[in-house]
């Protein structure tokens, strides 16, 4: 497991809530990915919680599109929470925001 970065999962019912702790880059995104792929066709929610991400780049920012990708697919919502400032304004800037709302448009 890479030191830079820790996926935790909880799952609750329909609602599977993802902890990102670290680091979110090139060198540690196969934890999240891995994470994203065990998503259960059951699951109705997805949260992920970025309280404890200290960085992002733009690998990771490929991350948290294809987890919306994923969720169009297996139809589920994503929703994005504990976003500090900094790594909030980066995601205005790329369009993160408008990609998770254009796919769970469309899966509706």
């Amino acid at each position: 497991m890479n030191d830079l970065i820790r996926v935790e999962k909880q799952l609750q019912g329909e609602i599977c809530t993802l902890y990102v702790n670290g680091v979110l880059d090139y060198s540690t995104m196969d934890p999240f990915d891995k994470e994203i792929r065990s998503i259960d066709c059951n699951i109705r929610q997805v949260v992920v919680n970025f309280e404890n991400l200290s960085f992002i780049d733009s690998t990771g920012l490929g991350s948290i599109v294809n987890l919306v990708h994923e969720a169009s697919d297996k139809q589920f919502n994503v929703f994005l929470e504990g976003i500090n400032e900094e790594i909030n304004d980066l995601f205005e800037t790329v369009g993160v925001y408008k990609i998770i709302e254009s796919l769970q448009e469309v899966g509706e």
